[in-house]
């Protein structure tokens, strides 16, 4: 017996209750690398090296992860980021998200959590690299507020700005 809600419930409020999201730590990986390799199986090219438990390692102990799980306790959707090279922001991979989970809002949420954390941590911005094999998604992203930078054999360069100094406003008071 699957331990996946009906897609149909998916769309129900009852995916909302049922569902959980969490802050992944290092025990995590095995199972993150799984939701990983099974989200992107359908995007996957010959020339892509699947997550493997300790590449989701690496994520986790320079970034972080947000998972978000069914009532049975199966990862339905995950977001990773970690320190990018400039140092001012942080790299975001795509969301991903089984196949039976999808356009349910469930990536957005994950991402306007990530952002807030951002924020809140005085992240200038995010980055993301689009994989040729998820181009498809470019509108997705854009929705979300992310801006194309440069395209590459490797895909499509995104970034957004979310926080830093220049949210602070310095005081008028007298």
């Amino acid at each position: 017996m699957s331990t996946v809600a009906d897609p149909a419930e998916l769309g129900s409020n009852r995916a909302y209750e049922a569902a959980r999201l969490r802050w992944a730590s290092q025990g995590d990986a095995e199972r993150l690398a799984r939701l990983w390799r099974e989200a992107c199986a359908d995007e996957a090219s010959g020339d892509d090296v699947p997550d493997t438990t300790e590449t989701m390692q690496g994520w986790l102990e320079h970034g972080g992860a947000l998972v978000l799980e069914d009532a049975q306790g199966r990862a339905l959707c995950g977001l990773r980021w970690r320190w990018a090279g400039s140092g001012s922001g942080w790299r975001v991979d795509p969301i991903a998200t089984l196949p039976e989970a999808r356009g349910q809002g469930f990536g957005r949420w994950l991402m306007t959590k990530v952002e807030a954390l951002a924020i809140k941590r005085n992240v200038q911005s995010l980055s993301l690299t689009l994989p040729r094999a998820q181009e498809a998604l470019l509108p997705y992203y854009q929705r979300l507020g992310y801006r194309e930078v440069g395209r590459d054999g490797a895909g499509v360069e995104l970034h957004k700005r979310v926080g830093g100094t220049w949210q602070r406003q310095p005081s008028t008071a007298p």
